[in-house]
């Protein structure tokens, strides 16, 4: 049975507990780019869909992840307080455009609940992420005021399967906008390096921080970049076409797997 299908079985949601012993120092808000998932997840599985958001080249929230600097984790911070799908039905339809599960075959309520399991438990510990609808909600929130897509594409940084970029224009279009030094991520792919994820931090008062310490820092030519990316070869940031399936259809299927596990 799939991992996140493990996690996500449906239980009476318990208070949060403090546990001292999960204390982190950063908020890690990763936002993931759909075409470069989707190649990974066909990579795998030639026979693998994706299922991609219905905005025609929308980034696309990971999750809000605690951290604690030079260490993963903590993770699963109360495993008594499993994920309930009512807690978010207000918002399901802005999760379902904005957090979208790519893997085709697997629920949104899945993915869904892997991130509220693992993290949001961890990140309960701040009052303004202390519940399921707020800790979804502020990912919305910060897709919006700080989407990646908007950043890069003011800096003339647009998706493309044509044209490719080097990590510091990236990198830069990023702290000019935001003054903060951002994590990227990229994933090899037949040989080439496709963007996959972009990451700003977040102090545990919300403010917006360097990302120092979530990732190895490279020296690229002059400039120190948090990333894993190869300086020595442009990143492709692959464009892809909208989902031709209308969201409430697709919306119908996840509820219908969901229900039938």
């Amino acid at each position: 049975m799939n991992f996140y299908v493990i996690l996500s079985i449906v239980f009476t949601c318990v208070p949060f507990t403090q546990q001292a012993h999960h204390e982190f120092d950063l908020l890690i808000f990763t936002q993931n780019w759909p075409a470069t998932v989707c190649k990974e997840w066909k990579k795998m599985d030639p026979m693998h869909k994706c299922s991609m958001p219905h905005k025609n080249d929308a980034w696309s929230i990971h999750g809000i992840w605690p951290t604690k600097l030079g260490t993963i984790g903590p993770a699963f911070c109360n495993r008594t307080w499993f994920f309930d799908p009512e807690k978010i039905r207000p918002i399901e339809d802005k999760l379902l455009e904005e957090w979208t599960n790519i893997f085709n075959g697997t629920s949104n309520y899945a993915l869904w609940a892997h991130e509220w399991n693992k993290h949001g438990t961890c990140a309960a510990i701040l009052e303004p992420l202390n519940s399921e609808y707020k800790y979804f909600s502020m990912g919305l929130d910060w897709l919006e005021k700080y989407s990646m897509g908007k950043i890069l594409n003011e800096a003339n940084i647009v998706p493309s399967n044509s044209k490719d970029y080097h990590i510091t224009d990236i990198n830069d279009a990023i702290k000019s906008a935001l003054n903060i030094d951002p994590a990227i991520e990229c994933r090899k792919i037949d040989g080439q390096s496709f963007i996959t994820e972009i990451r700003i931090c977040f102090t545990k008062d919300l403010k917006l921080s360097n990302c120092d310490g979530v990732l190895a820092r490279r020296m690229i030519g002059q400039d120190s970049i948090i990333t894993n990316c190869d300086g020595s070869k442009n990143i492709v940031y692959p464009h892809y076409k909208e989902n031709s399936l209308y969201i409430q259809l697709y919306k119908l299927v996840t509820w219908l797997q969901w229900f039938t596990l």
